[in-house]
């Protein structure tokens, strides 16, 4: 049975002396890998359609959990990174894709973040803004959604002069010390600054830290937002 969808690429490793195995985010079909026969072959149909963070449309099948590659055009011209952190920011936000999701499970709306995300890499350096709201929708998908608008024990709306404590399984409890209510309203309403966005940050890092203790997400040796 063969298959077509709009897809990215998000890890690529060599296989065999000519050929690739290529990970792909697709939009139908979640989490994707296939083998590239020949792609690194000079005269190789998948010479220059084989680039991560541009959109295209795949085509592939086989039996096995490892498909084979059969097309790949792209769909958008390449656009650079106007800067090296961002470029590192988009192979952050693959790595967490290939990690945490699992194969072929459709996956629509971070489908949809992640193409949003990668556009607005490489048009501006709001790095910490995309990235916070990219690992929020990724946590919410997934099942670990992080309500910044109510305390979990008592239901009541966070109070912007109180300070809370966060844990991952449960939520936000009123505490002597910990986040302010003022911050977390403002995240709430995405109206970000660079105080709330690094409490933002060490929110989802709790949360990531919780759930994935046992991740190894390479990016961490360069790669500081994570």
């Amino acid at each position: 049975m063969r298959f077509e969808t709009d897809a990215f690429i998000i890890h690529t490793r060599p296989y065999k002396e000519t050929s690739l195995i290529v990970s792909f985010f697709t939009k139908e079909y979640g989490n994707v890998s296939a083998i590239a026969k020949g792609a690194k072959g000079k005269k190789s149909k998948f010479s220059g359609n084989l680039e991560p963070f541009r959109l295209m449309n795949i085509g592939f099948g086989g039996k096995s959990n490892l498909k084979s590659l059969f097309f790949s055009d792209s769909l958008e011209t390449y656009d650079d990174f106007k800067v090296k952190k961002n470029l590192y920011s988009a192979f952050y936000i693959n790595e967490l894709i290939y990690s945490l999701l699992p194969p072929n499970e459709r996956e629509l709306i971070i489908f949809n973040q992640y193409h949003s995300s990668i556009k607005k890499l490489k048009k501006n350096d709001n790095t910490e803004e995309i990235l916070r709201e990219f690992e929020y929708l990724f946590l919410k998908e997934i099942g670990y959604q992080i309500d910044f608008e109510n305390e979990y024990s008592s239901g009541d709306a966070i109070e912007s002069n109180s300070f809370y404590e966060f844990a991952p399984q449960s939520g936000f409890k009123r505490a002597e010390k910990g986040f302010l209510g003022k911050d977390l309203q403002e995240i709430a309403r995405k109206e970000y600054n660079p105080i709330n966005l690094k409490t933002f940050k060490a929110i989802n890092r709790k949360s990531f830290e919780y759930y994935f203790e046992e991740l190894n997400i390479k990016s961490r040796g360069f790669f500081k937002w994570f």
